[in-house]
C-alpha cells in the first residue's frame, strides 16, 4: 500500500510535518490564535468542535477565510467546569447529570451507547458542513474515539465522508501499551490501509502541559529538529491569553496562552523549512485521497 509521503509525491527519506491547533471553538481566544496561526503564522491546519459554544464564529470565520484548513474534533467530551457544552443530537446517554457532555473519556466510555455516538458524531460532521466549513480531515477530541467501542465508528465516518483522520502507524511498543485495545485498533489500521487511507508515521501529541510554557519554544524546535522522516503531527493548543481564557481553562490556559503566543508567529515555520521539513496541511492528503 502507497503511503501517505508516496501519496504526496515525496520521497521515503524526507521529513513531512503537520502543525494542528486542537479545540478550535472551544472559545474566543481558541479561535482567534487559531486562524492567526493558521493564516500568517507557523499553523498549517486545526480542527474545530462543531458542538462547542463559540463554534459559529469558527464556521464564520471558515467562512470568510477558505484557505484556513480546518476539520472536525469529534467530542464526546467536555472537560471544563465553566464552559459545558451539550451534544447535537441531545441523546440523555451522552450527558452528564448537570447536562453537559461527560467530562472525561472513561466516563464517556462507561456511559454513552455505540448508537448514541454514531448518531452524534455524524451530527458533528454535518453541523460544520451545514455551515459552510471545507471540512478537510476529522480527529478525536481526548483520544475517546480509539476506545474499542467507539473506534470502528470513526473509521466508518472518515471512509464515508472520504476523509483522512488522526490514525497512526504504531510501533511495537505501542501496540503492547494498547493491551486488550490492541485488535480493535489494528484491525481498523487494516481497514484504512486496505482502502489506501493515508496514515500518519509519527505522532507528537504531549505537547501542553507536559512542557512548562518558559520552556515550550525551545523544546518545540527540539522537536522539530529530530523528526524522523515520514509524516509527523504534531498537536497544539493554542489560545490567547486573557480573562476569557483563565476563566474557561485556570489550569491550562496559561499553557495554551504560551502555544498561541508560538504558533502565531511564522518563526517557527520558517525554522523547520530551514531544516528541510515540508510542511503540510491536511487538505492536501484530502484532496489526493479524493482523486
Amino acid at each position: 500500500m502507497a503511503t501517505a509521503l508516496e501519496m504526496l509525491g515525496y520521497g521515503a527519506d524526507e521529513r513531512v510535518l503537520i502543525i494542528h491547533a486542537d479545540d478550535v471553538g472551544f472559545c474566543h481566544a481558541a479561535n482567534s490564535a487559531a486562524f492567526e496561526g493558521m493564516l500568517g503564522g507557523s499553523l498549517t491546519c486545526g480542527s474545530a468542535l462543531t458542538a462547542a459554544p463559540w463554534f459559529a464564529e469558527t464556521a464564520r470565520l471558515a467562512r470568510e477565510y477558505p484557505e484556513a484548513d480546518l476539520g472536525v474534533h469529534l467530542s464526546l467530551v467536555a472537560e471544563h467546569e465553566a464552559c459545558r457544552w451539550r451534544s447535537l443530537t441531545g441523546d440523555p446517554s451522552l450527558h452528564a447529570p448537570d447536562g453537559g457532555m461527560w467530562r472525561d473519556a472513561a466516563s464517556a466510555v462507561e456511559h454513552v451507547t455505540a448508537e448514541a455516538a454514531r448518531a452524534e458524531l455524524r451530527a458533528q460532521v454535518e453541523q460544520a458542513l451545514a455551515m459552510g466549513v471545507d471540512v478537510t480531515h476529522l480527529d478525536t477530541h481526548t483520544e475517546a474515539l480509539f476506545h474499542p467501542q467507539f473506534i470502528a465508528i470513526y473509521v466508518d465516518l472518515a471512509l464515508e465522508y472520504r476523509l483522512p483522520l488522526f490514525f497512526f502507524r504504531p510501533s511495537e511498543q505501542i501496540v503492547a501499551a494498547l493491551g486488550e485495545r490492541a485488535p480493535m485498533y489494528l484491525e481498523q489500521l487494516r481497514r484504512l490501509a486496505e482502502r489506501g487511507w493515508p496514515l500518519l508515521d509519527h505522532v507528537i501529541a504531549r505537547t501542553m502541559l507536559e512542557v512548562e510554557p518558559e520552556e515550550k519554544a525551545a523544546r518545540f524546535r527540539r522537536f522539530f529538529a529530530e523528526l524522523r522522516p515520514g509524516l509527523t503531527l504534531f498537536i497544539t493548543h493554542p489560545a490567547l491569553g486573557g480573562e476569557e481564557l483563565d476563566a474557561i481553562d485556570p489550569i491550562g490556559g496559561r499553557y495554551r496562552a504560551k502555544e498561541g503566543e508560538i504558533f502565531r508567529s511564522r518563526e517557527i515555520r520558517e525554522y523547520c523549512e530551514s531544516l528541510g521539513v515540508r510542511l503540510i496541511g491536511y487538505r492536501e492528503l484530502r484532496d489526493r485521497l479524493r482523486v
